[in-house]
């Protein structure tokens, strides 16, 4: 069998880890970051998910952010639009932010935002982003 560092794969090892999530809603109303919810130390997002009924019709962009500062570090969506993406259900993909499958060092408070540019939206959202992580096995950093 195949050796991971000071473990022997089985059906039993390693330990499966169980994937957490935490949910936020954004609104069209929501231009200025509030506070979403907190990461605990230790984890690792494991995935980053946007949902949502209706796409918003701002006239040039309409974007979501969920970080410890959105707009600037985004550690967990960064920038994804609802515009071209707000009705379905989409993986962040390339808008995934910086600490996507890193472990945190430390509690983190995450922000939520919402942002628009050209022709003020008049319908959109709300959205739901869905932010997975999990607690690394003992020992492992991933």
């Amino acid at each position: 069998m195949a050796l991971r560092p000071q473990q022997t794969v089985t059906f039993t090892t390693p330990p499966a880890v169980e994937i957490l999530e935490k949910t936020v809603q954004i609104k069209r109303t929501d231009t200025t970051a509030f506070d979403a919810f907190v990461l605990p130390k230790d984890v690792v997002i494991a995935g980053v998910y946007v949902m949502g009924n209706t796409a918003s019709d701002a006239g040039t962009a309409a974007t979501v952010s969920v970080g410890s500062n959105p707009g600037t570090t985004n550690e967990c969506v960064a920038a994804f639009s609802v515009k071209t993406n707000g009705a379905g259900y989409y993986a962040a993909g390339a808008q995934a932010g910086t600490s996507m499958g890193s472990q945190l060092t430390a509690d983190t408070l995450m922000k939520a935002k919402y942002v628009e540019s050209g022709t003020a939206s008049t319908t959109g959202g709300p959205w739901l982003v869905k932010v997975e992580y999990y607690f690394p096995q003992q020992g492992f950093s991933w």
